[in-house]
């Protein structure tokens, strides 16, 4: 029967290993860069940059609406001119009468008074528009630094899968050896030398795999913060225990601090404020009290209060020219005033507003159960992450164990130094998975406090 012999593996794989190795050594070149040294370039990630501009504009209109609540002030003048004309009178004869040039010169002061005026209203929705923003950018830097996270812990456990891959492509490629030699020898068949081959090409293709993954991880990195991170290597490891937060503070905190809330609560406050306004409308007359003190002609000082509208103003007026008047000053007083008796479209509009705050209402009750749903959620997965991570501890024990017994095996004589490094490998596997399981434990921790509004 003709033996058939399966060549050596082709050059390419070495030279994959070659530019491994490479890849290796210069990684311990490169510098060190720390969990911590990525979360501080957070402020220069796009997504935190947008909104915190979209909080310095929230300011500007806050510091707009408070200067608006101080006095208006504001000047006024008028001139007019007539010229002369001739009148005839019945009797034939005629009268001339002389042009006159008339005209005044003010200046009127202006104050939002009572609670509803414009200036109040306005300076309350600035407020709530600065609110919504802080808690924007919030969920933005809190957004960012569980990305900047997730992508820094996928680069350690890229790292370590490829370090994983190389030493598993170093045994592959022993036991290849190995099994082309009994080849020779006559104790093994190609069968065993193709199976050997194969799990060579398997260990290339995973390692191939690995250093993919490890670049995605730091190519998403640098897109998370916004700048090149240059050659490093990722040296900071998962806490090795997580301590489950209070819930009850957590959802308390979600339910006062998450920008869905905030968005409804502005809403059922503007629809409050509408609602207020539609009530002060329909109850209250549109009045407008004055007194002035001056000549009986015009000019002179005046003062005016709006019911409605909240305001009160001021205002001094000097007549010029021929309307300029020397008689006596005196004081006049004068109170108009309107008010709707019947309308069937000022009902509507106050029907709508109160339908208007119901929903409001109805919506930030919703979006706090969602919000303490979303927390309680969270908090479960960090509960099942930390059973995984105990999991692979056990894992990690019953792999040293197994270590401990091949190389009791070897020192005996009934074992072979790949049995060992096989051991090893498992060994290097059970802890790489206990790696992942912490970090996806210390990931579901940032989730469920971003879910909460942030850490505090």
């Amino acid at each position: 029967m003709n033996s058939f012999r399966i060549s050596s593996s082709p050059a390419w794989p070495v030279l994959s290993l070659t530019l491994a190795l490479c890849g290796a050594a210069s990684a311990q070149n490169a510098a060190p860069f720390t969990l911590d040294d990525a979360l501080a370039r957070l402020d220069a990630a796009p997504s935190v940059t947008a909104a915190r501009l979209s909080v310095q504009t929230a300011q500007t209109n806050l510091s707009a609406a408070n200067t608006a609540l101080g006095l208006t002030v504001s000047v006024n003048g008028s001139a007019n001119y007539s010229g002369s004309s001739n009148a005839t009178a019945a009797d034939g004869t005629t009268a001339t009468t002389a042009g006159s040039t008339t005209g005044s010169a003010g200046v009127n002061i202006s104050l939002g008074l009572l609670p509803w005026a414009s200036n109040q209203s306005g300076l309350q929705t600035a407020e709530r528009g600065l609110a919504l923003a802080q808690a924007r950018l919030t969920e933005a830097q809190n957004s960012a630094r569980l990305n900047v996270a997730q992508q820094y812990f996928a680069a350690v456990l890229g790292a370590q899968d490829a370090d994983l891959a190389a030493r598993t492509l170093a045994l592959r490629q022993r036991q290849l050896g190995v099994a082309q030699t009994q080849q020779t020898a006559g104790n093994a068949t190609a069968g065993n030398v193709l199976s050997a081959q194969a799990a060579v090409q398997s260990a290339q293709g995973t390692g191939l795999q690995a250093a993919a993954s490890l670049d995605a991880a730091r190519r998403g990195l640098e897109a998370a913060l916004g700048s090149s991170i240059g050659d490093v290597t990722f040296s900071t490891q998962p806490p090795d225990t997580v301590t489950l937060p209070d819930v009850a503070a957590l959802v308390a905190q979600a339910r006062a601090t998450r920008s869905e809330v905030i968005t409804a609560q502005n809403t059922l406050s503007a629809a409050q404020d509408d609602l207020g306004t539609q009530q002060r409308e329909a109850t209250l007359p549109d009045l407008t009290a004055s007194v002035r003190y001056g000549p009986s002609g015009s000019g002179g000082l005046n003062t005016a209060l709006n019911l409605q509208q909240g305001t009160v103003s001021a205002g001094y007026s000097l007549p010029l020219g021929s309307s300029a008047s020397s008689g006596s000053n005196r004081l006049s007083a004068s109170v108009t005033g309107s008010y709707v008796v019947y309308s069937p479209a000022q009902k509507a509009q106050l029907s709508a507003a109160g339908a208007n705050v119901t929903q409001a209402q109805l919506s930030l009750n919703v979006a706090q159960q969602n919000v303490e749903l979303d927390v309680r959620t969270r908090y479960s997965t960090l509960q099942t992450g930390l059973i995984a991570v105990q999991t692979r501890e056990t894992g990690v024990q019953v792999a040293q164990l197994a270590l401990q017994t091949a190389q009791t095996r070897l020192q005996a004589g009934t074992g072979t130094a790949d049995d060992v490094s096989a051991a090893e490998l498992d060994l290097a596997q059970s802890e790489r998975d206990l790696l992942s399981a912490r970090m996806t434990t210390q990931t579901n921790l940032l989730q469920l406090q971003n879910a909460a509004g942030g850490p505090r």
